[in-house]
């Protein structure tokens, strides 16, 4: 897509979402990159990016999308105001080959939190189990 300049940008129509949309984020921080996921409400499209409502307030970030907006899977959050009780950001898509898509995708998942083991007693009773049997086989 041909680079959209900021005068151009304004001009551009933004589509009012006509049912409420809420939409699930990715968010990686730009100050430690770290990754918080985000539920939002899309307010309005454009083919350059969208504005969202959210509870709390946004950080300068990148944002994934967790399913595609508008046909995009990444953007970068460009403001973030107060509204109301709520607050308000614009996100302007980045359109990614296929290579970017899959090298910004491995990196979220490796900097995401650990998940917890699945059963943690299990294991340690495993692993007891396993140091018993290797201390009698020592004497």
């Amino acid at each position: 897509m041909a680079e959209i300049k900021d005068g151009q940008r304004k001009r551009l129509r933004r589509h009012p979402v006509a049912v409420q949309r809420d939409c699930s984020l990715g968010v990686i921080t730009f100050d430690n990159l770290e990754w918080m996921d985000h539920h939002v409400r899309i307010i309005d499209l454009s083919a350059t990016g969208l504005r969202i409502e959210s509870d709390r307030p946004l950080d300068p970030s990148i944002i994934w999308f967790k399913d595609c907006v508008y046909g995009q899977k990444c953007g970068v959050l460009v403001w973030c105001k107060q509204s109301g009780f709520g607050y308000q950001a614009g996100i302007q898509f980045v359109t990614l080959n296929q290579a970017e898509e899959e090298y910004l995708r491995k990196q979220v998942e490796r900097s995401q939190p650990c998940r917890p083991l699945q059963d943690p007693e299990r294991i340690v009773a495993t692993l007891i189990d396993y140091l018993r049997k290797d201390r009698e086989g020592i004497h």
